[in-house]
């Protein structure tokens, strides 16, 4: 049977630029759309309602019931964190405890629900087959970092959803993204790259616009299951860094990664450790249940999303969120074009100096 198509949507972290494009292509499919996050989303959207809300917190439970939502599309998880610190762990574990506990229970009206995952989930070591497949090489392996927090992500949300058949969960493996904004970009973008003597990895990207349009479709389609999602096609590193019109120095010790990431943050690059390893042994991922599932997969290949970053024509960064007043400003004038269209009277704004 069909499920029925997302009413009432709760997009969690739309302060990061990735969910705030996912709100705005789902404002126009779905009747009402909600976002959360402890940080202003960088621009209003007026079809949106948001709402300060940390989902550090168990008050997000009680954020889904009285909004009566159906559909959460989880996108407050931190993948691109070099600290490695109990902050990203809270955020992306304690985080996705509470938000799945609020989708639980009799009373939870929730019955789709996607979480943003990262290929690097996987990590990368020289023993690793050509494919990654999702339930294949990597994932037993001794984990650290980011890793282990989006391993225990992923079983927290594959337990929910043993114990909540009624609910459909998707989880969005999403492919490593070199915008102007992540770290991989900033690294790919230095006039002189350092690199691991004696290796050439093979990467394997996704475009930003591709990343957006998968969470679109996971949340209106439905579909079950854990999902890698990444361009077809690979480039060496050393092409990647002479597209950007970059040069190679192979500097950095071949073994001992934290040695590797000392070189780096030397450089100026301060790399999460999965990413040192990926620089060292490279990674790509199948994507073949996403394609044959989804019937679709990215516009973009990895050698168009290398040539998308170096014509300087990625998705746009900004750099923070609206000041404070500039928001409830924007959130004011478009409530009022609300109320004047549907013929009540003005409301008025106070803004806090």
């Amino acid at each position: 049977m069909t499920p029925a198509l997302p009413r009432r949507v709760l997009i969690t972290g739309v302060s990061n630029p990735l969910a705030a494009e996912v709100a705005r292509r789902l404002a126009s499919q779905v009747p009402s759309l909600f976002g959360c996050d402890v940080a202003d989303p960088a621009s209003a959207l007026e079809e949106m309602d948001f709402v300060h809300a940390d989902t550090r917190q168990s008050v997000i439970g009680k954020l889904v019931r009285q909004l009566r939502i159906d559909t959460v599309v989880h996108m407050a998880v931190t993948v691109d964190s070099a600290g490695e610190d109990r902050a990203a762990h809270e955020t992306n574990v304690i985080g996705t405890m509470n938000v799945l506990a609020g989708c639980a229970g009799p009373s939870s009206p929730v019955r789709r629900l996607v979480v943003k995952s990262s290929q690097a989930v996987y990590g990368a070591a020289p023993g690793d087959p050509s494919f990654l497949t999702e339930e294949g090489a990597g994932l037993d392996r001794p984990a650290y970092g980011l890793k282990r927090d989006l391993f225990e992500m992923e079983q927290l949300t594959q337990e929910f959803s043993l114990r909540t058949p009624e609910c459909r969960v998707s989880v969005l493996r999403l492919g490593y993204r070199v915008s102007e904004g992540t770290t991989l970009g900033r690294y790919l973008s230095l006039p002189i790259v350092p690199t691991f003597a004696g290796f050439d990895p093979r990467l394997q990207l996704l475009h930003e616009d591709d990343a957006a349009e998968a969470v679109v479709r996971a949340a209106m389609l439905g579909h079950e299951g854990v999902f890698n999602v990444a361009a077809d096609g690979v480039v060496l590193l050393s092409q990647a860094i002479g597209i950007m019109g970059g040069k190679a120095l192979p500097v950095l010790p071949p073994y001992g990664r934290w040695l590797g990431r000392l070189a780096l943050r030397a450089a100026g690059v301060d790399l999460p450790g999965h990413l040192v390893d990926v620089l060292a042994y490279g990674a790509v991922a199948d994507c073949t249940r996403l394609s044959s599932t989804f019937g679709w997969k990215p516009a973009y290949n990895t050698r168009a999303v290398m040539d998308s970053l170096a014509r300087g024509k990625d998705v746009e960064v900004i750099e923070s969120p609206s000041p404070p007043q500039e928001y409830e400003l924007q959130v004011y004038l478009q409530r009022r074009r609300r109320r004047q269209g549907n013929g009540h009277a003005g409301t008025t704004l106070t803004v806090q100096r």
